[in-house]
């Protein structure tokens, strides 16, 4: 993912602050040698870690201190406040630490620690060989996990996508809009897995698992033997059964080819219609509008995510969307798909329609 600059706040850590500052729990946002820091006191001592999120650039000050870690607010991911490591997922990579001094009744953040590299291997009896059914997001943490706790076996991940595994939520989002390159979606390089000894496997599809033997058997006839196996397929958007449903211009998000090909009928399209207002809906709709094409939401609520978030939250997504251009038929039911001409006359529009967002 691309790094974002920000901005330096808050007092400058290296000269130090005055002890009576730092409350119990808390945290101080500053920052030292040009890098954003929050300065945390827990249990009587003092850490002081990088202020902003390794997934997507939130600002860890705004957080939650649980235990010994501290929470992003925007994914929660979580990071370690003694070494900044990433222990649990959407993040991925550390944050960084400082060296906390305490003298004459102030704390000086000093030099940058360095971060903590793979463990060491448990003790504990581990299965000679792991394999991981899904490349998404899931299955990608798990096995890099895996490898930092110290495992050392053989780690195969079997992913039926083409592509390496990759940050899925922003196909909906910036990468939609056209305000993020495709380089910025891949989670890791191709070298990483080679690097970690990871085994990652494109293309590979499943079709059955065979638990007495102990395999993976793909639908190409190859298997793959495993002593654990990890199940991180996620789900699939919600097929429309309905006449016209299976023509070429109605699409569905889910993988980076889907959003490739709805980046493709932007470009040429000026109308969509997204079946369901939740969470993907409403941001293909708001990325789709930002490629000005003109949007319908249909959805068989009455209100925008009422049931997750209330009727004054939904109403007010539903008018910030309807101020940038989106029009809403809620309560509503879709009957059939159908390609609509073009108002003048000289080319085809596709109307798209989709189950879990909709597609230009």
């Amino acid at each position: 993912m691309s790094e974002e600059k920000t901005t330096l706040d808050g007092p400058d850590l290296a000269q130090g602050v005055a002890l009576s500052s730092l409350t119990e729990g808390a945290m101080l946002l500053g920052h030292t040698q040009g890098e954003p820091v929050v300065l945390v006191r827990r249990r009587g001592e003092l850490f002081a870690i990088g202020a902003v999120c390794t997934h997507y650039c939130g600002p860890l000050a705004e957080g939650l201190l649980v235990d010994d870690t501290v929470r992003c607010p925007w994914h929660h991911a979580c990071f370690s406040l003694h070494t900044g490591e990433a222990l649990r997922a959407p993040a991925l990579n550390p944050v960084s630490c400082w060296h906390v001094e305490q003298r004459d009744a102030k704390a000086f953040v000093r030099e940058k620690l360095a971060n903590a590299g793979r463990r060491v291997p448990s003790a504990t009896p581990m299965p000679g060989s792991v394999v991981i059914v899904g490349g998404g997001a899931a299955g990608n943490a798990a096995a890099e996990m895996l490898r930092r706790e110290g495992y050392a076996g053989r780690l195969t991940m079997l992913s039926a996508d083409e592509s390496v595994p990759y940050d899925r939520p922003n196909l909906s989002k910036n990468y939609l809009a056209g305000s993020a390159p495709e380089d910025w979606i891949p989670l890791r390089s191709a070298d990483f897995y080679k690097e970690q000894s990871i085994d990652l496997k494109l293309g590979a599809r499943v079709a059955a698992i065979d638990t007495g033997r102990r395999q993976v058997e793909l639908t190409d006839g190859s298997h793959h033997a495993y002593d654990a196996l990890l199940l991180a397929t996620g789900a699939e958007p919600v097929q429309l059964a309905l006449p016209g449903g299976d023509l070429p211009h109605v699409h569905y998000l889910r993988t980076l080819a889907d959003s490739r090909a709805l980046v493709a009928s932007s470009l040429v399209s000026k109308k969509a219609v997204v079946i369901g207002a939740s969470f993907i809906g409403l941001e293909v709709a708001a990325s789709l509008r930002a490629r000005d094409v003109d949007v319908n939401i249909v959805g068989l609520e009455t209100c925008p995510m009422e049931k997750l978030l209330g009727a004054e939250a939904g109403n007010f997504i539903r008018k910030l969307h309807e101020e940038h251009g989106v029009t809403f038929h809620l309560a509503r039911r879709p009957l059939r798909s159908i390609r609509a001409a073009s108002s003048c006359g000289a080319e085809k529009t596709s109307r798209p329609i989709s189950s879990s967002s909709a597609s230009a």
